[in-house]
Parts: structure tokens; sequence; C-alpha cells
């Protein structure tokens, strides 16, 4: 009986073993899965600013007007600062925008600064096709990285 009793008790702890190795490599396999990456964080809503009128190709009077509208950002008059998510309009009229990082030049027949109003009125353009390109700025004059909007139209 001494035999049996040995032997069971050899076979139980053989059983016991197999079993914590499995347990063991389990526990191995999960450990070295990596954790799951946390969820995407959303971006920040990117700024815009469009050109509501007039739309491109339309024809108008020597006068025009256009009129903006924006997006995510808040429209506020130039302050010197660069604050994020705060800026104003400008208008590059037949010319091209500032490059990224520099300023923004002062007003001109060409380049305008709106500082707070969504309207601005180009007076007595001559006849042809025109540009214009509307410009997301901070406080301190340099451009947003922001959509833009051109709009192409023609002055009778």
């Amino acid at each position: 009986m001494n035999r049996i009793a040995a032997l069971t008790l050899l076979l139980v702890a053989a059983a016991c073993a197999s079993k914590e190795a499995k347990t063991d490599s389990t526990a191995a396999a999960a450990a070295a899965t990596p954790a799951p990456a946390p969820a995407p964080t959303n971006p920040a809503p990117t700024a815009a600013a469009t050109i509501v009128s007039p739309k491109d190709g339309d024809s108008t009077a020597k006068d025009v007007t256009i009129v903006l509208s924006k997006e995510n950002v808040t429209i506020a008059k130039a302050d010197g600062a660069h604050v994020e998510g705060t800026g104003h309009y400008h208008l590059f009229l037949d010319t091209p925008p500032s490059p990224e990082g520099q300023p923004i030049p002062p007003n001109s027949a060409t380049t305008v600064h709106i500082p707070g109003d969504s309207t601005y009125t180009f007076k007595g353009l001559k006849p042809g096709q025109h540009q214009v390109i509307a410009v997301l700025g901070y406080g301190d004059h340099t451009p947003m990285n922001a959509r833009r909007d051109t709009v192409t139209f023609i002055v009778k």
C-alpha cells in the first residue's frame, strides 16, 4: 500500500506542477502583451477664415465689400499679444499673403488689417479680375496656422 500511496502522491504532484506551469505561462504571456494605447485625444479644432461674399467668380461693382466669417477663433483688436485662439482678419488683395512666421505688413492698398469687424470695402477697384485672400493673424500681426480662404471676382 505504501507504493500505491507514493505513486498517487507523485501523480498528484505532477498534475499540480503541470497546472502551475500553464498558469505561469498564461501570466507571462499577459505580461508580455503591451497594454492598450490610451484613447487618442481630439486635436484642437482648426481655426478658419471664410469669405462669405463675394463668391468665387462673382461680378461686382468697383466698390467691393468683403464679408467674412470665422471658425474656432475669437476675433479681437490687435493688442500685440500672441494668444492661441484669438486674432483678427487680414485681407490680401491681388498680392500673396505673408509667409508663415513673418509679420503681416501694415495697411496698404493691397493689405488690410480688420480690427474686430467682419466686413471691409475695397473702394474704386479697376475693372478686371481680382483675387482676395483672407488670413487670420494674432494680435502681434503674425499669421495663424489656420485655414485661409481665397476668392476671385471680376469688377465690371
